[in-house]
């Protein structure tokens, strides 16, 4: 068999994943010659070399590459989008991308894992009822130019809302969790905002 039919066989079959060059060169059995390499470099990128755990790791760099700095990624769904980009035949489980995104050398952008736990945290502090005590200390921090207000998210928590200017501060527009910690950094903002 011919070198050529050999690799459109292994194409056809779905083989695509080789040890090496020498290995799908030797698995022809055509000797390893200058013509065998010129061939399969005609290939190109239809078949990947090295081992199964290099492949996964070359594509699980690819899709941590792709990801906002910073930003929570699903390990259910990226196991499945890097499956789409794996040869036939290697499958990916999420717990080697749990590993590499504790691996900073992998994970270059600082992502981290999303969970049922991290979203609800993210959301907590804004689900807490607005008492008479808490609105009057609001209504102490507001003087000409600085309006502070609680709004209603679109999920339903509620948020607290500042916005300075007006001449007598610089402009700003920010958002904060309803709690005493909050407003202690309102004041803050407060005076640094002041003109």
């Amino acid at each position: 068999m011919k070198f050529r039919e050999f690799l459109d066989t292994q194409l056809k079959k779905g083989n695509t994943s080789w040890e090496s060059r020498s290995e799908i060169i030797r698995a022809s059995g055509s000797p390893q010659s200058g013509y065998t390499v010129k061939v399969l470099k005609e290939y190109g990128d239809k078949f990947q070399f090295g081992s199964v755990t290099e492949i996964k790791n070359k594509e699980i760099k690819k899709y941590f590459a792709k990801q906002p700095k910073d930003s929570f990624i699903s390990v259910e769904g990226a196991a499945k989008q890097i499956q789409k980009e794996l040869p036939k035949g290697i499958i990916i489980g999420e717990t080697i991308i749990y590993s590499r995104l504790e691996d900073p050398t992998f994970n270059i952008n600082n992502l981290k894992p999303q969970t049922l736990d991290n979203q609800v945290s993210k959301t907590a502090p804004y689900d807490v009822k607005i008492t008479k005590e808490f609105r009057e200390k609001l209504k102490q921090l507001r003087e000409p130019g600085v309006y502070l207000y609680i709004e209603v998210t679109q999920r339903g928590g509620n948020t607290l809302r500042l916005k300075t200017g007006g001449g007598l501060f610089k402009i700003s527009d920010n958002s904060y969790p309803p709690n005493d910690a909050s407003l202690k950094l309102i004041k803050k903002s407060i005076e640094e905002n002041r003109k």
